[in-house]
């Protein structure tokens, strides 16, 4: 089991989704809607990102598919907020999304 994550702080997220394309901070959590051309563009990346959740051991708080969009949220429910563990899981997922998109 990893050690105990620190939550961030509201300003420290904010920083660091400026360096993360399309996340923006809601409720405690982060999130990302990703838009694909078809319906099952988008359920092909929401089972890669289940896949990619599994490997990294760091579940998301909610994954959501929708008609040619996928809507993704990350926080740490140890910790009762954002941790770098959440940042770290968002920036693997734009990567498969750029991935994905080619």
């Amino acid at each position: 089991m990893a050690p105990m994550e620190k939550k961030w702080s509201e300003e420290q997220i904010r920083r660091a989704l400026h360096e993360l394309e399309g996340w923006t901070y809601e409720d405690g959590r982060i999130e990302h809607v990703f838009s694909f051309p078809t319906y099952a563009d988008g359920v092909a990346f929401a089972t890669r990102v289940f896949l990619l959740s599994e490997k990294q051991d760091h579940h998301p708080d909610a994954v959501c598919v929708l008609w040619k969009k996928v809507g993704v949220a990350y926080t740490t429910h140890d910790v009762g907020g954002v941790t770098e563990r959440d940042l770290k899981a968002a920036t693997m997922i734009n990567l498969l999304y750029e991935r994905f998109k080619d």
